[in-house]
């Protein structure tokens, strides 16, 4: 009988960590299927029928290629396709992560990244998001095309990419450039991540400023007509303005004193607590954490640090501040196993173990059907769950200190002898 190879048995424990979270998180939606909520539906049925719309390449792509860009059936095709096509992509980054590392410890702290609301969960509650769609075009175009280092298709390819994604949804800027932003400046630094970043940006500068000057709120009638068969539904909801959405975010925000401001702290918090946990625990448990850092923990700090800054503009215009933090974790995890050689030798820190079991408690605690809007708030949608994973976050930091102090009068013993 053939041996399983460990490659092989990583794949699978990531197939069951999607499959896990889909038990807990699986939701129907419009027709009763496990499709996209209708809103994201709508996304897809979007086109330029009635003249230009903001949003509206994907659906006119559709129909072009001669799909029915308005059947539920083929719009959740298409979302599957996208979000399996995350979830992959995601498990790959982690096997090429650690693939390295001992076979419990790189299994571990994979099912710790994935089984969360801010990873496979966020895909899930997400499902039809077209940004899943254009963060997983762009990831495969950092992957295959930047290593060549071939100008000639690397500069046609990104300023493609720029077009798709700024006409698909233009808030994808605040994950595809960030991510190009650092390859050229920290990670790769070399002509071609800045050729594709420049081309990139230039496509995209150009789309999102006329949407700025052109936009403006849509009704809930100017909705496309979603079916299924002869059953039809319309989305209620509108396409506001990008200047309603920033004053109407402000004053949710700013426009309610103190509480209001604790309120946002809290909401901040609730956002960004869980990606940002998982992404040091990736950094300290495959790449160290020294004191002072070396070059490479610096720059991949560094890197992860300007990824999270670049999403918190786009809160000044939307509300769903988790799912953006999630979004950007995967685009990281992607990036640093790109800019990672192969042969690259782990170096966990003291406490690693004490990270990754701080994982996997946060996994059980938060992978619930009670976070069902995590997209939202994150952890403070269920204060509860926020407050006990900060006990977890402290616990874990706690046995991190005292692994490192206890390593430090290790290395003062030895000295001495």
């Amino acid at each position: 009988m053939p041996r399983i190879s460990r490659q092989h048995l990583f794949w699978f424990s990531g197939a069951f960590a999607l499959s896990l979270v889909f038990l807990v998180r699986g939701e129907r939606h419009l027709f009763y299927w496990f499709g996209p909520h209708e809103y994201w539906a709508t996304h897809w049925a979007r086109d330029y029928s009635d003249g230009f719309a903001r949003r509206g390449l994907l659906g006119e792509f559709i129909a072009l290629l001669g799909g029915d860009n308005t059947s539920y059936a083929l719009i959740t095709i298409g979302s599957w396709v996208a979000a399996l096509g995350l979830a992959a992509v995601a498990i790959d980054a982690m096997w090429r992560l650690t693939r390295r590392m001992g076979q419990w410890d790189a299994t571990l702290l994979t099912m710790a990244v994935l089984i969360s609301p801010a990873t496979f969960g966020i895909l899930l509650e997400t499902l039809g998001d077209p940004l899943q769609l254009i963060l997983l075009v762009y990831i495969l175009a950092a992957r295959f095309i930047l290593p060549t280092r071939n100008l000639l298709i690397i500069v046609p390819v990104f300023a493609l990419l720029g077009l798709f994604m700024s006409l698909t949804h233009e808030a994808s800027v605040f994950f595809v450039l960030p991510a190009l932003g650092i390859q050229a400046l920290v990670l790769r630094r070399n002509l071609a991540s800045w050729a594709a970043f420049g081309a990139c940006l230039a496509t995209s500068a150009v789309i999102v400023a006329i949407l700025m000057l052109t936009n403006m709120a849509e009704p809930p009638t100017s909705n496309p007509v979603l079916h299924l068969g002869n059953a039809t539904f319309i989305y209620e909801g509108k396409f506001d303005s990008f200047d309603n959405l920033l004053s109407e975010e402000l004053v949710r925000m700013f426009g309610s004193g103190f509480s209001g401001l604790f309120e946002t702290a809290a909401r901040v918090s609730g956002a960004i607590m869980v990606p940002l946990f998982l992404g040091l625990m990736v950094i300290g448990c495959r790449y160290g954490a020294s004191v002072p850092p070396t070059s490479r923990q610096a720059r991949i700090l560094i890197s992860f640090a300007l990824v999270m800054l670049a999403v918190f503009p786009l809160m000044l215009i939307a509300h769903d501040w988790a799912r953006f933090f999630g979004y950007i974790l995967l685009v990281f995890l992607a990036t640093i196993a790109d800019t990672t050689p192969a042969d690259d030798t782990p170096s966990p820190m003291p406490g690693a173990v004490g990270l990754m079991a701080g994982g996997l408690l946060l996994a059980g605690l938060t992978t619930t059907d009670k976070l069902d809007q995590y997209r939202m708030d994150g952890l403070w949608w269920q204060p509860r769950i926020m407050l006990t994973c900060l006990l977890v976050f402290g616990l874990t930091a706690l046995f991190v200190v005292l692994a490192r102090a206890d390593q430090s009068q290790s290395e003062a013993s030895s000295r001495k002898r």
